[in-house]
């Protein structure tokens, strides 16, 4: 499905005095009435001159790329991965967050191609979609895509995975199955909900909320939630309240572990399971901040990492429907590094 909307003038003006400045790092562009418009282009960082590490450069600007990401508002981001090697090829990044109005979501998805294709294909490296802010804040997210883009360019497909398992331990490998596993999560709810227009299942009468997974609609369905979870979620007004909660693999169902008053910052760590994957919500004394913390150790199961870890973006939707608002997000492979004072 295309928008309609072509590239202005404005836009490819932009775009050449983009190419044509090795020292601009990104072109943010966005759509206002229905229009591509270019903002102000961002500059690669002061002292991220690359000494010959394209990588260093490119990560030590991607901060600067923040003040772009809104929970809800769409935006393209054209980035360059260097200034010494400002030929090799651009990234097109289209950022649309998954709680976007679903008309957003609609005419930024149906531009993006036309765009990329005006300004010259040729010119990009990379086409992203992405639709979490730390898929385009975070370094790790994006040494994980250079590792499937080399692994693929150098060997193609699985034989390239293979190869680059070899090459790890064992604890690397099944955290790079867990982040296959899910790309692959994310990859499904991409098809299946086509970025929330269209293709969503409805409720099936379960008792207990719905749990949607990363990227899917309002009305989409995963998991279902168990007994308590909802009501657990009430005590969140209390200072140093927290409620725990995890996935059943085998039903696949959000379960309330447990919950606890007056959990003091400096014990909240004993109430972490070192083995398992667990979400956890909890409301700081003193500051009275609400905070999310999703646990994943790497002792636990890779299909338990997959649920978890696919399902977080839903979890965070699901709880701000009933009227949980999260202050600060906490994400932690290995136990125990959840540290508050």
């Amino acid at each position: 499905m295309q928008s309609g909307i072509s590239v202005s003038t404005e836009v490819h003006d932009a775009f050449a005095g983009f190419i044509s400045n090795p020292s601009l790092f990104c072109l943010p562009i966005t759509i206002t009435d229905e229009q591509l418009v270019p903002l102000q282009p961002i500059s690669f960082s002061h002292g991220s001159s690359s000494d010959g590490d394209d990588n260093r450069q490119f990560f030590a600007s991607l901060p600067s790329l923040a003040d772009h990401l809104q929970p809800k508002t769409p935006i393209y981001l054209l980035l360059r991965r260097s200034q010494e090697h400002a030929e090799t090829g651009l990234i097109a990044l289209s950022f649309v967050p998954s709680n976007s109005p679903v008309r957003s979501k609609t005419l930024f998805a149906s531009t993006r191609a036309a765009l990329i294709r005006e300004l010259g294909s040729e010119n990009f490296a990379e086409n992203i979609f992405a639709t979490d802010v730390e898929e385009v804040l975070d370094e790790e997210e994006w040494k994980e895509r250079e590792l499937d883009l080399n692994a693929k360019s150098g060997a193609g497909g699985a034989g390239g995975d293979d190869r680059r398992d070899e090459l790890m331990g064992e604890q690397e490998r099944e955290l790079n199955a867990v982040k296959r596993g899910e790309n692959d999560a994310r990859d499904m709810w991409k098809r299946r909900m086509d970025i929330g227009i269209g293709g969503t299942v409805s409720s099936d009468g379960n008792k207990g909320g719905q749990l949607s997974g990363a990227g899917a609609s309002e009305s989409s369905t995963l998991f279902k939630t168990g007994d308590g979870a909802e009501e657990a979620l009430q005590i969140l007004g209390q200072d140093g309240a927290a409620v725990f909660l995890a996935i059943d693999v085998k039903t696949e169902t959000l379960n309330l572990v447990g919950t606890e008053s007056s959990v003091a910052p400096e014990s909240l760590s004993g109430h972490i399971p070192a083995s398992e994957p667990q979400y956890t919500f909890y409301r700081h004394p003193g500051s009275s901040e609400l905070i999310f913390i999703y646990t994943c150790p790497s002792g636990s199961s890779i299909k338990q990492r997959m649920l978890h870890a696919s399902s977080r973006a839903g979890l965070l939707v699901w709880a701000t429907r009933n009227g949980v608002s999260v202050n600060h997000k906490v994400c932690s492979l290995f136990f125990p590094r959840i540290r508050f004072q």
